[in-house]
């Protein structure tokens, strides 16, 4: 996976550092981390349609003042109905990019070159680590003109006054929207029907269940690998062998 500033495996974005400051009657959110630059852009363009506004930036663009949202996230929500509102958010984000976006299809050879990495005998059937090989290849050619979140989640999608939820932490490349569904289903229970969130993501972002099952496999290779070799545990275990396995393919994509 793409090194996006110290998350790991292509999970959750490392979390920003914020405060907050009362002006008047309203509350705004300062944030501060390695990748505000980044968020800055996206925001920018994104113009608050499903994300928090941007109000100001430094000039260096080292801390950014944010439309207030939250504190309740997605996290609260049925994970049903949680999955399609940001399968919703990430069909609205599939704006088109503007020129120099950082696209999904350039992360491809990191993202492979750690795959092989992490990929020791034995962690995983050869199989299911051809799979993921696959499915990076094939992003490598994604020749998609509109613009992703990339690490969308249920805690960052925050319940906010100027509409029902928007999205924070957005890192912005152009690409398929069907990357952002690891990362929407990953934090789930195990007991949970994967394959039917997987579906129901596709359906409301407007992207190929197929294609957002394989991107969940490949991602999901990825975190487990990762996670056995450092001993971390930011997606429960069972949830991403059950996501390597595909044990129930997503439902058809309706034609």
């Amino acid at each position: 996976m793409p090194d996006r500033g110290g998350s790991a495996a292509w999970g959750d974005r490392a979390g920003a550092a914020r405060r907050t400051r009362r002006a008047g009657r309203r509350a705004q959110d300062f944030v501060s981390h390695p990748r505000c630059a980044e968020e800055a852009a996206a925001l920018e363009h994104f113009d608050g349609a499903g994300v928090v506004r941007l109000l100001a930036a430094s000039a260096d663009r080292a801390a950014l003042l944010l439309e207030r949202v939250g504190p309740a996230t997605l996290e609260t929500v049925r994970a049903e109905e949680a999955t399609e509102i940001a399968g919703e958010l990430a069909r609205r984000l599939a704006v088109p990019a503007p020129a120099g976006t950082r696209s999904l299809a350039s992360t491809a050879g990191p993202w492979l070159a750690q795959l092989e990495q992490l990929a020791a005998p034995g962690l995983l059937p050869t199989r299911e680590v051809d799979r993921a090989r696959e499915l990076i290849a094939q992003l490598a050619d994604d020749r998609t003109a509109t613009m992703l979140h990339a690490d969308l989640h249920f805690g960052n999608v925050l319940r906010a006054e100027r509409e029902p939820w928007l999205a924070i932490d957005p890192i912005g490349w152009r690409g398929t929207a069907a990357f952002d569904a690891f990362t929407v289903v990953a934090k789930t229970t195990p007991t949970r029907d994967l394959a039917g969130l997987i579906t129901r993501f596709s359906h409301a972002a407007h992207v190929d269940p197929g294609l957002a099952e394989r991107c969940c496999q490949a991602r999901a290779v990825t975190a487990y690998l990762h996670q056995e070799h450092v001993g971390g545990e930011w997606f429960d275990r069972d949830v991403l062998l059950a996501l390597i396995s595909g044990t129930s393919p997503p439902r058809p994509w309706p034609r």
